[in-house]
């Protein structure tokens, strides 16, 4: 998607997300509880606030409903579902790609919110709690800046249950999700499978074409830069330093966007690959970036083989 620049408005959507990502982690430190730190809330704010056009047919209200819901559903799997990591998070990411499929939507990020607590082994409520929290604050930014006229009001249609062919991509999808999931568990790379990578995954699985501005090698190229510049700041600002997490965050945050602002490009996904860099063990922040790089160029390639798959059946 593409839009003029016009100076305010566009600095004033950046500002306030660099503003929320950073109160975000400043409190995560303050009370010292890294749970606190919700990732996604990058995406929500790239998606709903920085991008010139809301990047997901959904509403505020469903928004809080299924961030809140699929957090809580990832939370009580995390507790409460015996058995082992892998066969809990593929379970986690086979519910969320259901309740994604009949939400009425667009919106992704909800497989985040379902996954992430499980791949990580979140125990405590502070994620739930922050989940909706900064959820809603995203809403209540997007109604601001619809208000002073920074953005649009767009009309919500629920869209319509799943047909054959999107039964048959998640089936497809969940395939390729359950290979890589094998390596990212038992091999140790956790971040080829990265919740914000099955959401790109599951986005562009959907909605890629050929055509579309979205090359291949950019995607590829924002989501490994995003993870290379979270695990950067990350390493220079905090375990080099000694700086607090929240400065890393920040200038993180701000760096990305940058990014994404230059390319006209906004991939939700990258704001929250580049944030979980803030939440992932010292020990896995060095090789974050080729991890991440190497789950998203098999997810993109999966996506444009079933893009071809899609437009030769119809030739048949």
């Amino acid at each position: 998607m593409t839009e003029k620049r016009t100076g305010k408005p566009e600095i004033i959507p950046a500002l306030l997300t660099v503003a929320v990502i950073t109160a975000m982690c400043a409190v995560s430190e303050r009370l010292h509880d890294p749970e606190i730190i919700f990732p996604e809330i990058a995406a929500l704010a790239v998606g709903y606030l920085c991008a010139p056009k809301r990047a997901w047919q959904v509403n505020s209200c469903r928004m809080f409903v299924l961030i809140g819901g699929c957090a809580l559903l990832g939370l009580l799997i995390s507790l409460y579902v015996p058995g082992g990591l892998y066969g809990k998070v593929l379970l986690a990411f086979v519910i969320a790609q259901i309740l994604y499929l009949f939400s009425g939507t667009s919106f992704a990020p909800m497989i985040s919110a379902v996954v992430l607590p499980v791949l990580i082994g979140t125990r405590a409520v502070s994620y739930l709690i922050s989940a909706a929290a900064m959820t809603l604050l995203i809403i209540a930014l997007r109604r601001l800046l619809e208000k002073k006229g920074y953005r649009r009001q767009e009309a919500y249609r629920a869209l319509p249950g799943p047909g054959k062919v999107r039964i048959k991509d998640m089936l497809i999808r969940t395939a390729v999700a359950a290979v890589l999931l094998a390596p990212a568990i038992f091999a140790g790379w956790r971040y080829i499978a990265a919740p914000p990578l099955l959401v790109a995954f599951t986005e562009l699985s959907e909605h890629w074409k050929p055509e579309s501005p979205l090359r291949p090698w950019r995607v590829i190229a924002l989501l490994t830069g995003g993870a290379a510049i979270g695990a950067g700041a990350r390493v220079l600002f905090t375990m080099t330093l000694g700086l607090p997490l929240t400065l890393a965050a920040a200038a993180a945050a701000a760096a990305i966007l940058l990014a994404l602002y230059r390319t006209r490009l906004f991939l939700p996904p990258a704001g929250a690959i580049t944030l979980l860099a803030m939440l992932i063990p010292d020990a896995a922040v060095y090789l974050y970036p080729l991890q991440a790089g190497s789950g998203i160029c098999v997810y993109m390639f999966a996506s444009v083989l079933m893009e071809m798959q899609r437009r030769l059946e119809k030739t048949q």
